[in-house]
């Protein structure tokens, strides 16, 4: 039996400086309706004003987890498509979304792993929707 592989699918925000030079800053989980779990991210960025503002219309679970523990967590597997010092990625086969994996195929069968790395820590969410991710200039926009 072959290992478990996991893909790391980047995505082209550009933060023009490394990962490791942003934070996450603020959290928001609002409760709209039965179902709807917004969350809003703001990442501080080193020598850059504002925040990048990751946005999800919906999400159904996620963690924040310490960065360290991302390779103990990968316990030696196989990656693929991984970038150092990289911010945002959509990724396939990961331990965070095997317990899930089953349930979410059948029952929110779009669902997907989204990533966010900074230097401190990391962002995962499992969403139906992909986020959205821009510039904004304070926590209030």
């Amino acid at each position: 039996m072959t290992e478990p592989v996991i893909v790391y699918h980047p995505f082209a925000f550009d933060l023009r400086i490394g990962a490791t030079s942003a934070e996450i800053h603020r959290l928001e989980m609002k409760f709209e309706e039965v179902g709807a779990n917004k969350l809003a991210a703001y990442v501080s960025v080193a020598g850059r004003p504002g925040f990048a503002r990751i946005a999800f219309p919906h999400v159904d679970i996620f963690r924040v987890i310490d960065e360290m523990h991302l390779t103990l967590e990968e316990n030696a597997r196989l990656t693929v498509g991984h970038v150092s010092n990289h911010f945002a990625y959509r990724i396939e086969g990961s331990p965070f979304w095997a317990p899930q994996r089953e349930v979410f195929e059948v029952v929110l069968p779009r669902s997907a792993h989204y990533r966010f790395v900074t230097g401190g820590s990391c962002l995962d969410a499992i969403s139906r929707d992909q986020p959205e991710i821009s510039w904004v200039l304070t926590v209030q926009d």
